[in-house]
């Protein structure tokens, strides 16, 4: 980025997650799931080459996506608008990487492809910055 250093991108990143992380816990708390995702997918880690940053993001979709029961995915998801259904389908295939709670990401994932279509699943695939890059951010 112009004149942003790379640790300064990380800081930024950081802190954004903690405030995410306070707020997603708060509207789970308080039985919000719309508004516990909706808070999740703000501000991904898009540009950053932290590991622990994308993982911890990824893990806070998921514990998300985990409280949400499956008869309520279809309300959660019609809160969304098509951006945030396509940053959803990235970390719904970050979420796959880790085999873990892969049937709950296959449910979420047939959902929220229904809901945005297939162009959400090469947008994931074809962007450059993307939370799925775990080698990285792919030099331009």
């Amino acid at each position: 980025m112009d004149g942003v250093s790379e640790a300064d991108l990380l800081k930024i990143a950081q802190l954004a997650l903690e405030e995410r992380t306070s707020s997603v816990n708060t509207a789970l708390n308080s039985g919000r799931t719309s508004d516990a995702l909706q808070e999740a997918l703000r501000k991904p880690p898009y540009g950053i080459r932290d590991e622990k940053v994308k993982a911890d993001s990824t893990e806070l979709v998921s514990s998300v996506l985990l409280a949400i029961k499956p008869a309520d995915i279809g309300k959660n998801l019609d809160s969304l608008s098509e951006l945030q259904l396509d940053t959803l389908v990235k970390y719904i295939y970050r979420g796959l990487a880790t085999y873990e709670n892969s049937n709950a990401y296959l449910i979420w994932h047939e959902k929220a492809v229904a809901k945005a279509g297939l162009g959400s699943i090469v947008r994931a695939m074809a962007e450059k910055k993307s939370i799925l890059d775990t080698a990285g951010v792919a030099e331009e």
